[in-house]
């Protein structure tokens, strides 16, 4: 691999010899040497289907040691449309971990990528990340095509789901972006997306990566980019993307990572979203699936128990943040027994609302800010998933739209703490 910033196309062409392109299908990879032969090969399926484009696939690889590089040269054997670069990396990257993808610095990546796709005059880019062997050369035209053809620019992924799993976005991610922003943007957070050239553009003279937020959440934050600079947005149905659950960090590092940048965007956007009323619809395009991943066993009771736990802990901490009212409720919440355990939903939008006046007023470290929502989110988890067992699909999606109502109902008490956060704390 070569030093940072230079490109080496399949043994010795430069970005500078492929003069231009249509697509662009951008790779970030780090130690992916288990996955990456069987991810190019669908890559380059996947653009074989545009045959009438110029279509380009970019490694944009992260200082991997293992046989990653190689790999993904060997998997596309003397095809001679293949980039791979080695993207920038600094200490701040280095010491960060990745809640998503395990990959460092990837908004460096994300950089490297648009700059290119910005060189090379591309109609359309679209991002996919390794670490999963199941994809298929679909995935490049659901997230390219609406771009090519339906003049959309930028396309969201959203992705086949067990009733369990991605509680994390089912609880805050997305009713607090669709409550917030107005778009019904299932997966805002995600390791596939695509993009059109003007929306690159746009990014690359915004200066959006200078953004310390940016650093853990770059994918929310072209999310937003996109609501918030009135691009036209559309997502892509892509089917299952199992995580490797030996690899993920703890829960706190998580919602510091996530929730934390979500709250910093909040914050940053406070004019835009005091505007927004309701939410819309947002397209879907792509697979069609007709049902739904085998759930896995999940026992809550550690979770309550965490949260019986943090609620003796952390009461005085809690009272920093969450008004008296709220505060009985937990505790009524306490008392409850394991299986009718519930945490309703009004009481859970406002707590959400009320960490991110937190998170903006400093009213304790943000690190310590993320600890203290811990405990809380694994109790509304555990009550989520005590309440979807034996549903079908349907219903559990009637449990998420009745959530994010919830959220959008809940909309003007966070409007009314954020403009006076002294009001609900005697």
């Amino acid at each position: 691999m070569p030093e940072t910033g230079v490109v080496v196309q399949n043994g010795g062409g430069s970005v500078q010899e492929v003069a231009a392109a249509d697509i662009l299908v951008g790779i970030p990879t780090y130690n992916n040497a288990d996955t990456i032969r069987p991810f190019m090969k669908a890559a380059q399926n996947g653009v074989l289907q545009f045959s009438t484009y110029k279509a380009v696939i970019m490694q944009a690889d992260g200082g991997s040691n293992d046989s990653t590089v190689q790999s993904a040269r060997d998997a596309l054997a003397n095809w001679p449309n293949l980039i791979q670069v080695s993207y920038p990396l600094y200490p701040v990257h280095r010491l960060a971990v990745s809640t998503q993808a395990w990959i460092p610095g990837r908004d460096s990546a994300f950089q490297t990528i648009f700059s290119t796709a910005e060189r090379l005059g591309v109609q359309a880019c679209c991002i996919i990340e390794p670490g999963i062997k199941t994809i298929t050369a679909d995935w490049i035209g659901s997230l390219v095509q609406p771009i090519l053809e339906s003049g959309f620019d930028f396309v969201a992924p959203q992705y086949l789901r067990h009733r369990y799993e991605g509680t994390l976005t089912n609880g805050i991610l997305y009713p607090m972006v669709r409550a917030l922003f107005g778009k019904q943007i299932r997966q805002p957070m995600g390791l596939d997306f695509g993009f059109s050239g003007a929306f690159i553009r746009h990014c690359l003279s915004d200066k959006t990566w200078t953004r310390e937020i940016g650093r853990h959440a770059v994918d929310l934050c072209t999310t937003l980019e996109a609501i918030l600079g009135g691009f036209k947005i559309c997502q892509a149905l892509l089917g299952p993307r199992p995580v490797k659950r030996d690899q993920l960090p703890d829960l706190t590092t998580i919602l510091t990572e996530t929730v934390g940048s979500l709250f910093g965007q909040v914050e940053l956007t406070a004019e835009h979203w005091h505007r927004v009323h309701g939410s819309e619809t947002v397209s879907a395009f792509g697979l069609r699936f007709d049902s739904e991943p085998e759930d896995p066993a999940i026992d809550v009771k550690p979770m309550i128990e965490k949260f019986r736990l943090g609620f003796v802990n952390l009461q005085e901490i809690w009272g920093l943040i969450l008004p008296p009212a709220t505060l009985l409720e937990l505790k009524k919440m306490s008392r409850q027994m394991d299986e009718p355990f519930r945490f309703p939903d009004e009481f859970w939008a406002r707590v959400i609302y009320d960490f991110a006046v937190a998170y903006r007023l400093r009213t304790i470290g943000r690190d310590h800010l993320m600890g203290a929502l811990t405990p809380l989110y694994l109790a509304w988890a555990a009550s989520f998933i005590l309440s979807v067992r034996g549903l079908r699909p349907r219903d559990v999606a009637g449990r998420i739209e009745r959530l994010c109502k919830t959220y959008e109902i809940e909309k003007p008490y966070l409007i009314s703490r954020w403009r006076w956060p002294d009001r609900f704390m005697p």
